[in-house]
């Protein structure tokens, strides 16, 4: 039987919203704007815009002035028309149903919309000639940021969903998100469990580890085949495949295009540098992995350095290890980018710093163009061997001095401790302070 776009309409309209997670992305916007919700594949877009709709019923919106829509539904093939008429019949029958919300306003919720054919048009057309405040999300395959600023030309904004974080993945277990210091024990357990499990929600649900590296696994499987070699028409799967595997390895660690070249080349993969490039920069757009760059006023010196490469989620990274338990500690940084991202979503000035004497300082915030740094984080899970902590404070404190900065913050796993200092060992320099902080109450400040 085929339903009429009325019958699907009613079928969502009918049916109660799921019990979610509380996601601690914020996506109010005002005015006429879209919200796009963007992000790696089962990151959890489409619960994310489920989430808006049940804090919209929360302040009192009825259900039937919310319409939900996945174009992914293999039962739209029924349907006669193009993909511009498809939209049209969605959207006339919805007001023949509710007209009354044609003058009132109303909110459409449209998931994987990209699978219809002049989408954009019909979105934009949208907002601008209809009273309905409009939400999408979609594959990172084709719903992407710069995508989305093109087709809107400026009505639109894109929130990248990344996987739980840990205050996220804790909420998920039903462990409250304000610890007391009697719990510590109760988060340093669960935090070395989400260096493991990660968050992107599927995962979470599995308990037998086997079964999750295999689902992790299949993520990279995944947006190795749609989002890069079917969307870019590339051919070389096992070049692709493994330049993907070989930066996930590489989670936490300095990479090169050249490196990267030599190292396929090694495996007998033949990829030129220019080609590698792109594919990195493709898998990027994927929301696999994030480059991070060399803080420098000189965009040549940046250029020139190589970057560090992250993960989109730890549990991932932990699935495609060689080693797990050797890699704690790139985990551990990994996670504490990530959590950067989150907190400053409009803001992505994340760098790594060399000091003169090339020692290395994980995070400053801010922009080198403006030479405006802001914040220094140095991350380290362990500070108990002498010589490890001489190293890392004597780095931090040597940054701090040549960025002229009065505090910086060393993340451990478990050790708390504030420092006072006068510079690194060899020279002083103007008073300063060392914040070391575990990792568990880091991840739970606002």
């Amino acid at each position: 039987m085929v339903l009429s776009m009325e019958d699907l309409i009613r079928e969502w309209q009918e049916r109660p919203l799921p019990e979610l997670t509380h996601r601690d992305l914020a996506v109010k916007l005002k005015g006429s704007l879209a919200v796009s919700i963007i992000g790696m594949r089962r990151s959890g877009k489409t619960w994310r815009l489920f989430q808006e709709m049940e804090t919209l019923a929360k302040e009192g919106v009825q259900k039937n002035r919310m319409l939900y829509f996945n174009f992914d539904d293999s039962r739209l093939a029924s349907h006669d028309g193009t993909g511009p008429e498809l939209l049209n019949e969605l959207l006339e029958s919805y007001f023949r149903l509710y007209p009354k919300f044609r003058r009132e306003g109303a909110y459409f919720f449209f998931d994987e919309i990209q699978e219809i054919s002049g989408w954009a048009k019909f979105a934009r057309r949208l907002i601008d000639t209809e009273k309905v405040k409009l939400f999408l999300s979609g594959s990172s395959a084709k719903l992407l940021s710069t995508e989305v600023a093109t087709e809107f030309r400026g009505r639109s904004l894109a929130f990248e969903l990344l996987p739980f974080s840990f205050r996220e993945t804790l909420r998920y277990k039903g462990i409250p998100v304000k610890p007391s210091p009697l719990d510590r024990s109760v988060y340093e357990k669960a935090f070395g469990e989400y260096l493991v499990t990660g968050g992107f929600p599927e995962a979470l649900m599995q308990d037998d580890p086997s079964i999750r590296t295999g689902l992790l696994q299949s993520y990279l499987d995944s947006v190795v085949l749609r989002d890069v070699l079917e969307r870019y028409g590339l051919s070389n799967a096992r070049g692709v495949k493994e330049l993907a595997h070989t930066l996930l390895r590489n989670n936490g660690n300095l990479v090169s295009v050249k490196r990267l070249s030599d190292q396929l080349a090694g495996r007998r993969i033949a990829m030129s540098r220019e080609t590698t490039g792109r594919i990195c920069g493709h898998l990027e757009v994927a929301f696999l992995v994030f480059f991070v760059p060399l803080y420098a006023y000189s965009l040549q010196k940046v250029r020139v350095n190589p970057q560090k490469v992250y993960a989109v989620d730890p549990g991932l990274a932990f699935a495609l290890s060689a080693s797990p338990s050797e890699n704690l500690g790139h985990r551990l940084e990994q996670a504490v980018y990530l959590e950067l991202r989150r907190r400053y979503p409009l803001f992505r000035h994340i760098s790594y710093y060399l000091t003169e004497d090339r020692g290395e300082v994980d995070f400053v915030l801010g922009d080198p163009a403006r030479q405006l740094p802001r914040e220094l984080i140095q991350v380290c899970a362990s500070l108990r061997q002498k010589e490890t902590r001489e190293r890392e404070i004597n780095t931090l404190a040597r940054a701090m001095k040549e960025l002229k900065l009065k505090q910086g913050t060393i993340i451990t796993l478990y050790e708390q401790d504030e420092i006072k200092t006068n510079g690194p060992a060899k020279g002083g320099s103007s008073a300063g302070r060392i914040r070391v902080v575990p990792a568990w109450k880091w991840f739970l400040e606002q």
